[in-house]
């Protein structure tokens, strides 16, 4: 059975498993072995993580199936590299992620969901961002169905490597569906 919960300080070693095998199932493969590594140990270490789920700005939940963690969310208010993102008042999607095992059932999209759920609760009418790797093409066409629309590039460092990212932003109003995908 899959159920969702919020990241406690008890979840976070499971967390930082997690994080660590469902980036190096995503985007492992392309990395050398020494940025993948650096990578990793400067981001998904529980120490790292212990203190990013203590931070009240942010937002964390998990989805398990039975005791096995499969899923995550982390959102928070705005970083991303754009002059028109305001941190006092826009929230961003820093990441998504579903074990390939758990793929193709919806738990993205449930995921999705409930993250803009929670942006829309906590910054109302506000633009929502997120940031996409700009060769996850299957990331940005789920990403699109949902009205975010592409606002600008950035680069973003894996180790030495260097990664050109897309800047997405979904501008809501009172009728923009939460729960549904834009067709």
């Amino acid at each position: 059975m899959i159920r969702s919960v919020p990241v406690t300080t008890d979840l976070v070693p499971a967390l930082s498993d997690l994080a660590t095998a469902s980036f190096r199932e995503t985007f492992g493969h392309l990395y050398p072995p020494e940025d993948l590594a650096a990578f990793l140990a400067k981001s998904y270490t529980p120490e790292k993580l212990l203190a990013e789920t203590s931070d009240p700005t942010q937002y964390w939940r998990m989805w398990f199936d039975g005791d096995h963690a499969i899923a995550y969310v982390h959102l928070g208010p705005v970083t991303l590299p754009h002059a028109e993102a305001d941190r006092q008042r826009h929230g961003e999607i820093k990441r998504i992620y579903v074990l390939q095992s758990h793929q193709g059932q919806g738990l993205g999209r449930i995921a999705l969901s409930h993250a803009l759920d929670y942006l829309t609760g906590t910054y109302g009418d506000a633009p929502q961002w997120l940031g996409v790797w700009s060769g996850n093409t299957k990331a940005q066409g789920l990403y699109a169905k949902y009205g975010f629309e592409r606002a600008g590039e950035y680069v973003f460092p894996v180790g030495q490597t260097m990664d050109d990212e897309f800047i997405l932003k979904r501008v809501t109003t009172a009728e923009t569906p939460r729960h549904s995908p834009r067709s």
